[in-house]
């Protein structure tokens, strides 16, 4: 009795040995909070704030990569306080973005269609989500306290369109220097 209790302890003494572990490498990380706040304003609505495309027919959008109805939306903002000099809207991945087209997803009742974000001074697409946005992006310069970002958002084709309801969504930060 006295030899299993012995082969016992042992085995637990074992089974809660630490493991081994190395050092691989090193991580740093930095980053910057600013003083600036601004009222924001999405087409002069606050948040949350509606852009309406126009109505197009589904034949518009007959193809993968067709796109169609860019309508035109700004993000204003005003009272600007702090240091900050520019600043861009960073739109976000979430549940309303495709991860991989990093377009925004339809919920309406219409088929093979996305919404696609556009950079309202390059008029380069947008990937909700993507990390690019940060420098590919255009800056509104903060100036007497307030600043115009131009955006725009467009159908997208994912295939032959069906017509029908088209309805998306997309969160955005925005980003201070």
């Amino acid at each position: 009795m006295n030899y299993k209790a012995h082969v016992l302890a042992v085995l637990v003494t074992a089974s809660i040995a630490p493991f081994a572990m190395a050092s691989d490498g090193t991580i740093n990380f930095t980053g910057q909070l600013l003083a600036a706040t601004c009222a924001v304003t999405v087409n002069g609505a606050a948040s949350p704030a509606t852009v309406t495309l126009p109505s197009i027919t589904a034949g518009s959008l007959s193809a993968t990569g067709k796109v169609a109805g860019q309508t035109n939306f700004n993000i204003k903002l005003t009272g600007c306080t702090g240091t900050a000099t520019t600043a861009t809207a960073f739109f976000e991945a979430g549940g309303g973005v495709d991860p991989v087209s990093g377009n925004l997803k339809n919920t309406g009742t219409a088929t093979n269609v996305q919404l696609q974000l556009v950079d309202g001074t390059s008029n380069l697409a947008i990937k909700a989500g993507d990390v690019a946005q940060v420098t590919t992006n255009s800056r509104g310069t903060i100036a007497s306290n307030a600043a115009t970002l131009p955006y725009a958002v467009q159908y997208y084709a994912t295939g032959l369109a069906t017509a029908g309801t088209v309805l998306g969504t997309v969160t955005y930060s925005l980003n201070y220097q």
